[in-house]
């Protein structure tokens, strides 16, 4: 823990997932059947899409909590989330 405070691993390891994040909340925008549920902040993004679309992403092996409303997901960018990820998340790719 005191490497990743000494050498600022902590805050590369966080910008990397506040950015894809922003990345992932762009590329869901304007998707059919797709609505941001709140502004993004940090690393999660709160959408509404449609039951068979998160059922189909689970499918895939895509990990994330269906419990904000009725359809909607709390997406989760990490501090390894790439924008390969984020692309391949987006074409429901798993």
């Amino acid at each position: 823990m005191i490497g990743l405070l000494h050498d600022g691993a902590w805050l590369r390891n966080a910008k990397n997932a506040n950015e894809a994040a922003a990345l992932l909340e762009t590329k869901l925008c304007g998707l059919p059947g797709v609505r941001i549920l709140y502004p993004r902040h940090v690393n999660a993004v709160f959408v509404d899409m449609p039951r068979r679309v998160f059922d189909g992403l689970h499918e895939r092996g895509w990990h994330f909590y269906t419990d904000v409303g009725p359809h909607g997901a709390r997406l989760m960018c990490s501090w390894d989330s790439t924008p390969d990820d984020v692309e391949a998340f987006r074409a429901r790719r798993g």
